[in-house]
């Protein structure tokens, strides 16, 4: 089975680069938002912890700029380039490309990566370099594997045939995901639903929204709402259904006991192996500024989370049937559709699945 696996373009000879490189120490900056969302950034803080463990030479620190005004962020990036002490400033997501596209013009000097840019932005400056995810591959995947336990005999689901994803919000970005899931959906002859909290912080209205979709009979739903997800997890578990989590294995950082035991498994980006990528890259003087690199499931970049939980929860024959997806999202067979690349199928495509909304 393909699982989710580290990226092995670039990460070679690290042990080598551990002591060329240790006669100085270097400094890494995290810029993010926020942190305790317990998914998209705290993933990043994993990232920068795994290029701390592996390097023992790096000073690593973590500014969260906060949530409720984003016009403040050109200050937190303009001041970390003013001071000259960082060998990398590290953000990602859509509220800070801007920011930092703003000020790496400002500071030519200062090295940047964007673990996670927006494709649709780009970059030619060559102090910045970014990764783009394949959202619609995680997508199809997550759809596929809601449409086989929705139809399966698992003891949580039911004979509706009725899948679902609650998103943050309505974004084009976010719809990227369940472009897919939808195409999956239908693929597999599967009613599916989306739900959006119109929130990535407030819990109790994913939980509103999920509720809603349980109670109409989905038996599966994918939370894609930062910590406002967890509500679709308590949703879960007060209906006895199944939840998906994202970004990281949620299964590690979701805390309560009973959320945690509705998620199947987690669809993720690989937000920590690329960050350790792009460090390794600064050290070995090949840092690829000027570049956003797009990685989907043929990359390794996207995937799921196969632990302990998700093999005692799905049987072996679905299982199975997910490798053989993975196969064929790889080989080009399967074509996941991309809100982003084909933006005028999505209302059509929008249009046959039920839609609830906070």
């Amino acid at each position: 089975m393909k699982a989710i696996k580290k990226l092995t373009i670039i990460l070679l000879a690290i042990l080598s680069l551990s002591s060329l490189c240790a006669e100085r120490e270097y400094n890494v900056l995290l810029l993010i938002p926020a942190v305790g969302d317990k998914s998209y950034f705290d993933g990043a803080v994993s990232g920068l912890d795994l290029i701390k463990d592996t390097y023992s030479f790096v000073n690593t620190e973590v500014r969260a700029m906060g949530r409720d005004d984003t016009s403040v962020y050109g200050g937190f990036f303009t001041e970390a380039s003013e001071s000259g002490i960082y060998d990398l400033i590290i953000t990602g997501g859509g509220e800070c490309t801007d920011a930092l596209l703003e000020v790496a013009r400002s500071y030519p000097d200062q090295l940047f990566f964007d673990f996670d840019l927006q494709e649709t932005y780009g970059t030619d400056l060559p102090n910045v370099y970014g990764v783009y995810y394949k959202s619609n591959d995680m997508g199809y995947l997550a759809g596929y594997l809601a449409s086989r336990i929705t139809t399966s005999d698992m003891p949580g689901a039911n004979s509706d045939r009725y899948i679902g994803a609650v998103l943050g919000i309505d974004f084009w970005d976010l719809n990227d995901n369940v472009g897919s899931f939808l195409q999956a959906a239908v693929d597999e002859n599967v009613k599916a639903v989306i739900g959006y909290a119109d929130s990535f912080t407030e819990p109790e209205k994913a939980y509103k929204v999920a509720r809603e979709m349980y109670d109409s009979g989905c038996d599966i739903i994918w939370g894609v709402a930062g910590i406002a997800g967890l509500g679709v997890f308590e949703a879960a578990a007060d209906t006895g259904h199944y939840a998906f989590g994202v970004d990281i294995d949620q299964t590690l950082t979701v805390d309560d006991e009973r959320q945690r035991a509705t998620i199947v498994t987690s669809f993720c980006k690989q937000y920590a192996n690329v960050m350790l990528e792009a460090f390794t890259l600064l050290l070995e003087g090949s840092f690829p500024g000027g570049t956003t690199r797009e990685l989907g499931l043929k990359e390794g970049g996207v995937g799921l989370v196969e632990n302990d939980q998700y093999k005692a929860m799905v049987p072996d024959g679905i299982r199975a049937s997910i490798s053989e997806v993975y196969d064929k999202v790889q080989s080009g067979e399967i074509v996941p559709y991309s809100v982003r690349l084909e933006p005028d199928k999505w209302y059509p495509l929008k249009a046959q699945a039920e839609l609830i909304e906070q």
